[in-house]
C-alpha cells in the first residue's frame, strides 16, 4: 500500500497553485487516526467469542443480545451529533471527547458487575465509539484536499477488514488467557496512546467567530427516530414485523421523521442540513451507501449459518472462506482510492460497485443448495471487491460535494446511512430467510426434522441433504431478494455527474483551511 509523501508537494503544472503541506510528523497523526478508527471497529466483534463466559458470571443469558444493540444504538445515534459539534466546535476538541467517552465506557463495561450494568456501559462506549468514526475521517478532509485524501483512505480500508478478522481471534485469547473483561480493558492503554497522539499532533484549528447555535430540538428529534429505527429493527429480527412492539416504533418513527424533517426546514443551524440533499450527488452517495450495506452485509450474516449447514464447514474454516471477501474490499477501496487520487474521476467506481455486487449476488442464487464452498468464497470475493469500489468513495464524494463547513455531516450522514442500511439488511433478509425456509423444511423434511430446522436448534455437524437443500433454497431467495435493492442503487448511480475531485485546495472546517466565516478563512479568501 503506497500513497504520497506526507507533507511534500507532489508534481504539478506550471502555474497550479501549490499544494498545501501536511502537519508536522502527518504519519504519526495517521497513525493515531487509524488507532482510533481501530477501536471502534474491533468493538463491534470482539465481544461475540467472550459471550459464554460472560453470561456465565453476570447471568441474565435472555439480556445478551443487548449488549450488542445498545452499542450499536449509541454509536448511530451518535454520528450525526459529532459530525455537527466538529463542524462547529472544530475538530479537535471533539474528537479527543469521543476518545474520552470511548474510553471510560470501555474501562466500566470491564468493571461491571451485572448484565444490565454491562448494557448501559456498552451505551457509554457506543457513544464515544460513533464519534471516533466520524471523526477519524472528518479530520482528513479537513487537512488534504479530496484526490490526496482518497489516496490515504485505503489505510482505514485495511483497518477494517483487520479489525473485522481480528476481532473474534483477539477476544477469544483475552478471554482464555485473562478473563472476559481485558476484552473491554485492552482498550484503555491503546486508547490513551491515540488520545496522546491526537492532543499533540491535531491541529487545534480556528475558533469560531461566532459563538454556534445547536439546534437542540432537531438533535432530540434526530435523535429518537434513528432510536425508533434501529429498535424497530432489532425487535423485528427477534419477534417479527407484526409483533405491538415493532407496529409501535414503526409508526413512532414516521411521525418523528415528519416533525424532524419540519423543524431542520426552519432551523437557523440544523443538525443535517436538507440543503445538502439538494446536490444530486450528495443525494446519490447516500443511497448507494445505504443500499450496497442494506444488500452486502444483509446477506453475508447468513452465509456462516450455510456454510456450515450445507457443505459441511467447520467455524474456523467458514472464517477462512470469508478471508477472500474481506481481502478483495480492501484491495478494491485501495486501488479506487489510487486510480481518484491521479485522475480525480469517481462516477465509475459506485456503478462498478453496484453492478458486480449484484452479478455476484445473481450467481450465489442460482443452484445454492448444491453451492461448493469454493464457489461461495469465490463470490463473496467478487461481492467484497463490489462493495470496496464503492464503500469509502461514497464518503469520499459526499465530503467533496458538500460546503466545508458542513464536511463533518456529510461524513456522519453517509456513515449513518450505511450503519443503518447494514441493521435493516439484516433484519429484512433474516424475515426471508426464516420464511422460505420453513416454508422448504415442511416440503421436503418429517416433521420433527422441519420442526428442529425451523426452530434453529438443528445440529448443522449432521450432515443430511434434504436439511442442506432446504437451507440452499432458503438462503437463495435471500440472495436473489439482494438484486432488485442493487438494481435500484444502480439507476442513480448511472445518473451522478462525471465531475472530477479537485486535486489541491484548503483543508475543511475543522482544519487549517478555515471555516467560512472565520478571520483565517476571509484571509485565505483574499
Amino acid at each position: 500500500m503506497t500513497g504520497p509523501s506526507p507533507g511534500r508537494p507532489q508534481g504539478r503544472a506550471p502555474g497550479a497553485a501549490p499544494e498545501r503541506p501536511l502537519p508536522p510528523r502527518f504519519p504519526l497523526l495517521l497513525a493515531a487516526l487509524l488507532l482510533t478508527s481501530a477501536m471502534s471497529m474491533l468493538d463491534q466483534s470482539i465481544v461475540a467469542t467472550a459471550g459464554p463466559r460472560l453470561t456465565a458470571e453476570l447471568g441474565a443469558l435472555d439480556l445478551y443480545s443487548w449488549t450488542f444493540t445498545a452499542y450499536m444504538l449509541t454509536f448511530s445515534v451518535a454520528m450525526p451529533i459529532y459530525g455537527k459539534l466538529g463542524d462547529l466546535f472544530g475538530r479537535r476538541t471533539v474528537y479527543l471527547s469521543a476518545v474520552v467517552i470511548f474510553l471510560v465506557g470501555s474501562a466500566a463495561c470491564g468493571a461491571a458487575d451485572s448484565m444490565g450494568e454491562l448494557i448501559a456501559y456498552r451505551a457509554l462506549q457506543g457513544l464515544g465509539g460513533g464519534g471516533l468514526q466520524v471523526s477519524a475521517f472528518a479530520v482528513l478532509g479537513d487537512l488534504m484536499p479530496p484526490r490526496q485524501r482518497a489516496r490515504y483512505q485505503g489505510f482505514f480500508a485495511g483497518v477494517m477488514v483487520l479489525a473485522n478478522l481480528a476481532g473474534p481471534l483477539v477476544g477469544g485469547v483475552l478471554t482464555d488467557q485473562l478473563g472476559w473483561r481485558w476484552i473491554f480493558y485492552v482498550n484503555i492503554p491503546l486508547g490513551l496512546l491515540a488520545l496522546a497522539g491526537l492532543r499533540l499532533l491535531l491541529p487545534a484549528g480556528p475558533r469560531p467567530a461566532t459563538r454556534p447555535r445547536i439546534d437542540y430540538p432537531g438533535t432530540a428529534l434526530l435523535t429518537l427516530l434513528i432510536a425508533a429505527l434501529v429498535l424497530a429493527t432489532d425487535f423485528a429480527g427477534r419477534e417479527g414485523w407484526t409483533d405491538a412492539r415493532v407496529l409501535a416504533l414503526g409508526a413512532a418513527a414516521v411521525v418523528l421523521a415528519v416533525a424532524w424533517v419540519l423543524r431542520e426546514r426552519k432551523a437557523p443551524e440544523p443538525i443535517v442540513p436538507l440543503a445538502l440533499f439538494g446536490d444530486r450527488t450528495f443525494a446519490i452517495c447516500v443511497t448507494v451507501a445505504f443500499a450496497v450495506s442494506f444488500a452486502f452485509f444483509g446477506c453475508v450474516n447468513f452465509v456462516p449459518l450455510f456454510l456450515q449447514t450445507v457443505t459441511g464447514a467447520s467455524a474456523s474454516q467458514t472464517g477462512l472462506l470469508f478471508l477472500p471477501a474481506m481481502i478483495g474490499m480492501a484491495v478494491a477501496t485501495v486501488v479506487a482510492g489510487q486510480i481518484i487520487g491521479r485522475t480525480g474521476r469517481y462516477k465509475w467506481f459506485p456503478v462498478a460497485s453496484t453492478a458486480l455486487a449484484a452479478v455476484a449476488a445473481l450467481l450465489m442464487s442460482l443452484d445454492t443448495a448444491h453451492a461448493t464452498p469454493a464457489k461461495v468464497a469465490t463470490l463473496l470475493a467478487v461481492m467484497g471487491v463490489g462493495v470496496g469500489l464503492s464503500s469509502q468513495v461514497t464518503t469520499l464524494v459526499a465530503q467533496s460535494t458538500s460546503p466545508r463547513a458542513h464536511l463533518g455531516v456529510s461524513t456522519s450522514t453517509v456513515g449513518l446511512a450505511r450503519n443503518l442500511g447494514t441493521a435493516f439488511g439484516a433484519t429484512v433478509f433474516g424475515a426471508l430467510l426464516n420464511t422460505r425456509l420453513a416454508t422448504e423444511a415442511t416440503r421436503l423434511l418429517p416433521a420433527d426434522t422441519a420442526q428442529s430446522v425451523t426452530a434453529g436448534t438443528w445440529d448443522p455437524s449432521r450432515t443430511n441433504p434434504q436439511v442442506a437443500e432446504a437451507y440452499g433454497n432458503a438462503l437463495g431467495t435471500v440472495f436473489l431478494s439482494a438484486v432488485p435493492v442493487l438494481l435500484v442503487a444502480l439507476i442513480p448511480a448511472l445518473l451522478m455527474k462525471d465531475d472530477r475531485l479537485e486535486a489541491r485546495g484548503p483543508g475543511g472546517p475543522g482544519g487549517p483551511g478555515g471555516r467560512p466565516g472565520t478571520p483565517e478563512a476571509k484571509t485565505r479568501a483574499a
